[in-house]
């Protein structure tokens, strides 16, 4: 892809994730369809949900995500 991959980070006091582009900050929602970035310039595409913890969906496998790292995403 040639966009930039943006940036991805938990809010605790929103309790949501966060998108960061063109310097502003915007919250993620359930169910919200993305592709994350797993290796270099390659990334998988993804929705993201919530139950007792925020999780994300690839296909028929669940990931958690952990609230103290950073992704890079496109949306």
């Amino acid at each position: 892809m040639t966009d930039p991959w943006l940036l991805m980070t938990y809010n605790r006091d929103a309790n949501c994730w966060m998108v960061y582009m063109d310097g502003r900050s915007y919250p993620m929602h359930c169910g919200e369809w993305f592709e994350i970035q797993i290796h270099e310039d390659k990334g998988i595409t993804c929705t993201l949900e919530l139950d007792r913890d925020w999780f994300v969906i690839v296909r028929e496998a669940r990931f958690y995500l952990r609230k103290k790292d950073t992704y890079h995403i496109h949306i």
